[in-house]
């Protein structure tokens, strides 16, 4: 989903921008995103503040959410909530009274792509059981990811991971199987939850 039209002729406060590590007084100017199935979603936020030097220290890889609601947004999603992980920040432009600034928010997945392997390997493990191992790794929660899957994957003598990223390896691995996946919020524990499924046959996804 493209959201970039939505920002259009609509006010600032109808969106909410919560970021728990920064103490800072945050006002949404206006945001894009975009969501694919079996690609990381992304969302691109300008906001404005009084705090005129926000350190990116507290924001970088810090837990975030945006929320959408209100007015003429209701036809299209009552209160849609986004969470993630801040991936990016810079600092826009400054004025006498506020500063300018831009985060990118991206699931908490986007994260795997910072952990590079020269070489491992896993022995007699399925597709599925490699995933779940990195994910582990990351220390994901089992209630933040699950599988759908009634086909059957066979255990594999070895599988490679060589010069990638934890993120690509995964996604490579998937692709390889007919696996997809995509997310939802978990409202109670207000954070992403990613969703394994194995495509039917013929089926147009």
């Amino acid at each position: 989903m493209d959201t970039s039209s939505i920002i259009t002729g609509t006010t600032l406060n109808r969106y909410q921008l919560d970021i728990p590590s920064c103490t800072a007084s945050l006002d949404v100017e206006e945001f894009s995103g975009a969501e694919k199935l079996s690609e990381l979603y992304y969302y691109t936020i300008t906001f404005t503040s009084a705090e005129k030097n926000i350190d990116a220290s507290q924001l970088l890889s810090k837990p975030a959410m945006l929320t959408m609601g209100g007015g003429a947004l209701q036809q299209l999603a009552d209160c849609k909530r986004v969470h993630g992980v801040v991936t990016a920040f810079r600092r826009i432009s400054s004025s006498e009274d506020q500063s300018k600034y831009q985060i990118t928010l991206e699931p908490f997945l986007s994260l795997l792509d910072k952990q590079f392997r020269s070489h491992r390997f896993f022995v007699n493990k399925s597709v599925p059981e490699v995933v779940e191992q990195v994910l582990q790794e990351h220390h994901l929660h089992d209630w933040e990811y699950e599988f759908y899957l009634k086909q059957h994957y066979p255990r594999r003598e070895q599988i490679n991971q060589y010069q990638e990223s934890d993120l690509a390896f995964i996604q490579r691995l998937l692709a390889e199987v007919g696996i997809f996946y995509f997310f939802t919020l978990q409202e109670e524990a207000q954070s992403e939850v990613v969703h394994f499924g194995r495509r039917a046959a013929g089926a147009d996804v």
